[in-house]
């Protein structure tokens, strides 16, 4: 018996074709976005990102991300630099910061 993705088309096939709908409809806005798979955040590295966030900078050549307490008084000065979010509208959730 074949085991089910974790991620991807092939897991969630409605769900990828309304994004390619969506990401037709609206060609340069689709080029800024991409869709991102979280089971590592969730299941391997059980983050809760309801109190913790990535922090994503860029070093050396590689994309370094740390999960940091919310509260956190360096998470709570760069909120505005949130590069992903989870959740449905109106409820979405910053789940990672991107320092440049």
């Amino acid at each position: 018996m074949a085991t089910k993705p974790a991620c991807g088309p092939e897991r969630d096939p409605e769900f990828f074709a309304a994004i390619d709908e969506v990401f037709g409809k609206y060609p340069d806005a689709a080029r800024r976005y991409a869709v991102s798979c979280m089971r590592l955040e969730h299941d391997i590295m059980q983050i809760d990102f309801e109190k913790q966030i990535g922090v994503s900078r860029v070093e050396d050549g590689q994309i370094i991300t740390e999960f940091r307490e919310r509260d956190d008084e360096s998470v709570r000065s760069h909120h505005s630099a949130c590069c992903k979010w989870v959740g449905e509208a109106p409820h979405k959730t910053c789940v990672e910061i991107c320092l440049e």
